[in-house]
């Protein structure tokens, strides 16, 4: 393992080529092509530079702008183009998640070209002598997430062929409620046995999500999760159930020096 990396994780950036996300219970449209413009900004200017990005998931979101219909991939693909032009801004490689509001078709052929167009999204990837794993908990036409059991028994494999390697995983939803009652009905479903799966493995002792547009660190035995805020829109438990606030746009900045991990999360103004 070298001295020090550094990654950032991006998530939630609802990218709507054409539209602006209309905010709930308010006359307010926002932004979210700028705001993530704000955030690569904001990433370019970081000392000493990322060595990747890991984007979270809900990076697409024309869905949000036409919910009287069920989009095709040919819908999503301006806004993963989009996405695209804008991530091209960032100072380091992307790694991609997805989220209950993409479409894997149209992520892949954007995003993932090495992929075929129906390649579920989940791998494994290595940096600096480190493990990193990137679960998709998507379900097309669900708020919530599951992991399939080819799936579990996937990383079952992989984790226990890198049992050395100090790993952390990602995952786009929470795994366990966080005390948001509306986000809570979104969990993954079957988050206890991802828990039990990544318990017996050691060298897991982080798992980063994002999805709840907010920013929260919880431990449970070894295991520390962490949340990251959008790079749009945030939520709070101010204002009911479902009430948004227009930004800051965030992201979390990760460092791993000498073994030991050390992260935080940047408000791009």
């Amino acid at each position: 393992m070298t001295d020090h990396i550094r990654f950032v994780h991006i998530t939630d950036t609802h990218i709507m080529a054409g539209g602006k996300w209309p905010l709930r219970n308010s006359n307010m449209e926002f932004d979210t092509d700028a705001s993530l413009c704000r955030v690569v900004e904001t990433v370019r200017s970081l000392e000493p530079a990322p060595a990747f990005a890991v984007l979270g998931g809900d990076l697409a979101s024309p869905d949000i702008l036409y919910r009287d219909r069920t989009l095709t991939p040919a819908d999503y693909a301006p806004s993963y183009a989009r996405l695209k032009e804008i991530l091209a801004g960032l100072p380091c490689r992307a790694h991609y998640l997805m989220g209950n509001h993409d479409n894997l078709e149209a992520l892949n052929r954007a995003l993932r070209p090495e992929a075929s167009a129906d390649a579920r999204c989940f791998y494994a990837f290595e940096d600096a002598g480190m493990h990193f794993v990137a679960l998709d908990s998507h379900e097309p036409g669900h708020a919530d997430g599951v992991l399939d059991m080819a799936q579990l028994a996937w990383l079952e494999r992989d984790l226990s062929a890198h049992r050395d390697a100090p790993t952390i995983v990602f995952v786009h939803h929470h795994p366990w409620p966080l005390g948001h009652a509306w986000m809570d009905t979104m969990t993954l479903r079957n988050g206890p046995d991802l828990m039990s799966l990544l318990a017996r493995h050691a060298q897991v002792r982080w798992l980063i999500g994002g999805h709840v547009h907010s920013e929260q660190m919880i431990q449970r035995g070894g295991l520390t999760f962490l949340t990251t805020p959008s790079t749009c829109i945030q939520l709070s438990k101010l204002g009911g159930p479902t009430h948004f606030d227009p930004g800051p746009p965030g992201f979390r900045v990760v460092d791993i020096e000498d073994g030991r991990l050390s992260t935080y999360v940047v408000y791009a103004r």
